[in-house]
């Protein structure tokens, strides 16, 4: 009878021990099957992270409105977008940046009247305040495209826009409001430029009137 016992006893011990070993693989099972989980996800994430990062660094154009131009230098572009506004407002400095209406800067890349123009400080000032005037009045309130460099340094976006087909820096050029500014490396519109300012001055518009030429 006692040897019954101890053998009864013996056998409810070793079922114990298999269960809880049983419980024990289930859970190793179960928490290699989290890990491995986890790690997707983490790689996942990882995946995210290395695309959003490729996609800012080859992002290098953004659509607006033409709003206003600040100087025969630069124009302000509104855009309506608030998420895709913000992200100027960590980059550009305040002098390039208007909250309020939620524009950015763009400095106008390879022309310049203020630079073009030297004829005395008279008639300087009215070409520039005419070029900006003729530049608002043409492409006020469009919708444009702007293909941009970020400068580190200034804080600033220095660009090429566009309002559907028309490159507004090589309309200032044919219209005979700045020079062909070269410098560095020439832009993939090298011959455009070249053309449209060969164009102004054969039709003697703004900086290639006759009488300025003589001077």
């Amino acid at each position: 009878m006692v040897f019954f016992r101890v053998l009864v006893t013996i056998n409810l011990i070793l079922f114990v021990i298999l269960i809880g070993q049983e419980k024990f693989v289930v859970a190793q099972s179960n928490l290699l099957k989290t890990e491995s989980i986890r790690k997707k996800l983490y790689e996942r994430m990882d995946e995210r992270k290395k695309s959003k990062t490729l996609n800012k660094v080859s992002e290098k154009t953004f659509s607006g409105i033409f709003t206003r131009v600040a100087d025969s230098e630069s124009v302000w572009i509104r855009i309506d977008n608030r998420s895709k506004y913000r992200k100027w407002t960590f980059k550009l400095s305040k002098k390039n940046l208007n909250l309020q209406r939620q524009e950015v800067r763009v400095w106008l890349k390879y022309v310049s009247p203020k630079l073009s123009v030297s004829h005395g400080k008279e008639y300087n000032e009215w070409f520039l305040k005419k070029s900006a005037y003729e530049l608002q009045k043409m492409f006020y309130n469009r919708q444009v495209r702007v293909s941009y460099d970020y400068s580190e340094k200034l804080y600033r976006l220095d660009g090429m826009i566009w309002s559907g087909d028309t490159n507004i820096n090589l309309w200032l050029i044919r219209n005979g409001w700045s020079f062909y500014l070269l410098g560095g490396e020439n832009p993939p519109e090298h011959e455009e430029f070249f053309t449209a300012e060969n164009e102004a001055r054969e039709k003697q518009l703004g900086l290639w009137k006759e009488e300025l030429q003589k001077e």
